[in-house]
Formats: structure tokens, sequence, C-alpha cells
């Protein structure tokens, strides 16, 4: 899609530069005569232009119902979807080759309009050229409507989507329409002695043509367009309520910001030593284990720790040695796996990390 909006925006920018400049729409006696070589130039490069946009907007099309399909259906329908790819391919440089060899030097396509040119040369009439370039156009945009419709036949879904489906991809009639019309009046161009009008009408189709297929072929990026956004929103509604998973969470079921519960959980620890040490300034007796902190419960009986400030010690120690084993979602950091194991705390009830 980013090639076809490239060579469409120069089609675009050609089609700009005929009827500002070039005049093209009036009768082609009020046309300057020494206007028509650069309005030959231009109508060769715009060609090449439509070729490319069409091609990439088809094959992106195409490319989508690929992945469509994959490993929902049988071998015949992928088949389908790569041979349509290949046609589309084939016959966009067939006539880009023709466009190149048309005449004999290349430059006489618009060169033969200057009345000093005077190189001898040889072109091929173009009118039979853009006929069939026309009804190729329309054999590959018939297919790529009518093909997705028949596969999600085989689609497990309900009536309501696949009716939703089959209404987006109904939309490229549009597009048939629009190359319909365009073929037509490429064909009038060379059976038309005022053909000024008939080039305005095939460019303004064939404008309408691209622009419509371009819209089409975007239609399915909408979805994650429209999900994104929701997600922005969420992510924005989070920021403003810091609620407690986190600044840094995006989504509902996101996982909480580590760095955000570690910095959470340390400055909780300061103040749960502060306070121990306080209380054991204070009391002149052994302090009873339903005063210490909630984070020290389990080690009242432990041998090795004598006083409620040797609590806190030895948890906050068992702490880091299990924060730098493991990450604050319970997982084994990457770079400590094969270490010994070392003392996960047995009940964090203070600020217990999340499992």
């Amino acid at each position: 899609m980013l090639g076809a909006w490239l060579a469409g925006t120069m089609f675009f920018v050609v089609t700009l530069i005929f009827a500002e400049s070039l005049h093209i729409g009036r009768h082609v006696w009020d046309i300057p005569l020494d206007y028509f070589e650069e309005i030959a130039l231009l109508s060769w490069l715009a060609q090449f232009s439509f070729l490319i946009t069409g091609a990439c907007t088809k094959i992106s099309v195409l490319l989508f119902y690929r992945r469509l399909v994959k490993d929902t259906i049988g071998a015949m329908w992928k088949a389908a979807v790569i041979a349509a790819i290949v046609f589309t391919a084939a016959y966009t440089f067939a006539f880009m080759l023709m466009l190149i060899f048309n005449c004999n030097p290349t430059e006489a396509y618009w060169k033969s309009f200057d009345i000093k040119y005077s190189r001898k040369y040889t072109c091929v009439d173009t009118t039979v050229v853009n006929l069939l370039a026309g009804i190729f156009a329309i054999i590959s945009d018939i297919y790529a409507v009518v093909l997705p419709m028949l596969m999600t036949r085989h689609f497990s879904l309900a009536a309501g989507q696949k009716v939703a489906l089959n209404i987006i991809f109904s939309l490229g009639i549009l597009v048939v329409a629009a190359s319909a019309a365009r073929t037509y009046y490429f064909y009038e161009v060379g059976h038309n002695s005022d053909v000024s009008p008939m080039i305005f009408n095939a460019t303004a189709w064939s404008q309408l043509e691209l622009q419509l297929g371009m819209v089409c072929a975007s239609l399915p990026a909408l979805r994650v367009f429209f999900r994104l956004a929701r997600s922005n929103q969420g992510f924005s509604m989070n920021r403003s309520g810091q609620g407690s998973r986190g600044p840094m969470s995006v989504l509902p079921d996101d996982p909480p910001d580590d760095g955000y519960q570690l910095r959470n959980v340390e400055t909780k620890h300061a103040k749960a030593q502060q306070t121990s040490v306080v209380a054991t300034e204070e009391e002149t007796g052994s302090m009873s284990p339903s005063s210490t902190t909630a984070s020290t419960r389990h080690l009242v009986k432990s041998p090795v720790v004598k006083s409620p400030v040797d609590y806190e010690a030895y948890n906050l120690e068992m702490l880091n040695k299990g924060r730098s084993r493991y990450s604050i979602s319970g997982r084994e950091r990457s770079d400590t796996i094969g270490r010994e194991p070392s003392h996960r705390l047995s009940q964090p009830a203070m600020d217990r990390l999340p499992p």
C-alpha cells in the first residue's frame, strides 16, 4: 500500500498539471501547439504511475485474502489467490514494457508532437493497447471482488458477520465501474477528433478508480486502527487516575510496571524499618511477636533472629536475594538461571509480590 500511495500521488500531481497548466478538458483547437509535447510526456508518465498503483493495490488486497484463508480452507483456494497475484503482476509488467517499447526510439512517444523533431521513428497504435489494458484491469478487479465472496462461504461465521464481510468485499464493484468508464474514454481517445475532453474524462475516471481501490484495500486495517485508538484512550485514563497498577500500565490485563512496584516495596520497607527501630528504642522489654511489622511475623520463632531489628535486617536481606533472582512477575531472571536457588519471602503480607 505504501507503493500504491506513492505512485498514486504521482498520478494525482500529473492530473493537476493536466487541468491547471496544460488546459486538458478544453477543445483541442484551444490548446497551444507547444503544449502537446508536454501533454504526451505527462500522459506517458501517468500511465506508468497508474499501472503501478493499480497493481500494488490489487496485490495488497490479494495478500490480505491469502492471510485470511491461511490454515482454514483447502489448497485450491490458496492456489487461486496466488494465481491472481501472478496474473496481476504479469500483465502490469507486460504493459509497462509495452509503454517503453511503444515507439522506437521511446522518446518519439512525446517528441513526435514537436514540429521540429526530425528523427525517424515508428510507433504502435495505442488505441488497441489502451483497450487491452482496460480489459485486463477489469478482469483483475472482478476477480478480486468475487474470489473472497466465494471463500467466505466456507467460513464458520455467523450470518451477520458473513453479510458484513460481503458488503465490504462488494465495495470493489465501484472500482470495477470506474475502471469500465475509464476504459471507454481511453478507447474514445483514438476515435475522436476532439481528443482533449476524452483525455480529461479518462484521467478523471482513472483518478477515481485508483483512490477507490486504495480506500477499499485499506478497510481491513480500520479494525486495528480503532483498536489502537481505544487502547490509547485507556492509557490516557490510566495515567490520569494513577491506579495501583502503576503509571506504565496500558491495558487492563497488562502486567504491572516492575520499577513502579519495586519503588513502592522499597519505600514501605524503609518506613517499616524506621517504625521498628523507634519502637525498640521506646520499649524497655522485648517486643512481642504481635508488635512486629507484618513482613517479619513468620521469622519470630527463628533461632538465629534475636530482636525486631534483626527481624527486619534478615527479612530485607532475603528480599534482596529474592529480587536479584526473580523479576517482579515471579519469573526467574535469565541471568540467574542455574545459580543456587535463593530464599524467597514466604509471607510478604505487607506488600505481596504479584504471582
